[in-house]
């Protein structure tokens, strides 16, 4: 536990150096939960830190199903909660400029007797963040756009990405299994940094074994069809899915190689 530091003429930043999310380490017999670092934004002066890509405030979360991303995020808006109310934080060092409102969209409930699904619910919460949030708020994201056709979901998820990250310029947590909107900001940028929740995985056996750390970069694939052999879906029925999967993964990638292919030959053509 340590007593939080604020940083009033900052730039909004966040920076929790080995944190937990208490309500997971009280729910542990032993209480032993794996520690992480959550940066967001630059460090100011006197306040520590400054390891690359600390500038961003936006942080795109990629990872497995039930890999640890929404206890990453649920840790974020804790810490920061308990740090306003004045109390002591489950972290070693943490550090932050005052937030004026935390936004969540997490988890997926209706509204049966108001008329609203599931997508529904979803969307009004996402318009409610986008119309209110500001750059000294602390937005988190999880899997928005689940709730309906693929690309429509992505289409919105990434709308609302670059909305977010671009003009709004807010602390966002952003989890999701649309891997391809992580390509957009592969390369070193100011305003979107990539994070993943690690794993090892034996593609022989399809064991999946969870590290729970909170790792700079992306992960390219959710690795659901292991996730399912931990639930005990009979072999037969991994071995369709195994194989449907990577049939549709590679005809998604032969679209892109071919969409690439067409942006080079149309770049040359315009040069000519």
């Amino acid at each position: 536990m340590c007593r939080p530091a604020f940083v009033a003429e900052a730039e909004p930043f966040l920076h929790i150096k080995q944190g937990v999310n208490l309500c997971v380490q009280s729910a542990l017999s032993d209480g032993q939960c794996i520690p992480n670092d959550i940066r967001m934004g630059p460090a100011p002066d006197g306040a520590g830190g400054g390891g690359e890509g600390d500038a961003a405030r936006f942080l795109l979360v990629t990872g497995p199903n039930m890999g640890g991303k929404s206890t990453v995020l649920r840790q974020a808006c804790l810490t920061v909660l308990m740090a306003h109310l004045g109390c002591w934080v489950a972290a070693e060092a943490c550090s932050l400029s005052p937030v004026d409102r935390i936004f969540t969209r997490v988890g997926a409930n209706d509204a049966i007797m108001a008329g609203l699904s599931t997508f529904r619910v979803e969307l009004e919460e996402t318009s409610l963040i986008l119309k209110h949030a500001t750059a000294r708020s602390l937005v988190i994201l999880d899997e928005l756009g689940r709730g309906t056709a693929t690309f429509d979901g992505m289409a919105i998820a990434h709308g609302t990405l670059r909305h977010l990250a671009l003009e709004t310029r807010c602390r966002c947590l952003f989890a999701t299994h649309y891997h391809a909107l992580s390509r957009e900001f592969e390369r070193a940028n100011p305003h979107v940094a990539l994070f993943h929740m690690a794993c090892a995985v034996d593609e022989g056996s399809r064991a999946v074994t969870f590290l729970y750390r909170f790792q700079p970069g992306a992960c390219n694939r959710s690795h659901g069809i292991h996730v399912a052999k931990l639930a005990g879906l009979a072999p037969p029925v991994l071995e369709e899915a195994a194989a449907a999967s990577q049939a549709l993964e590679d005809e998604v990638e032969e679209r892109r190689l071919l969409e690439s292919l067409r942006q080079v030959l149309r770049a040359r053509g315009d040069a000519a």
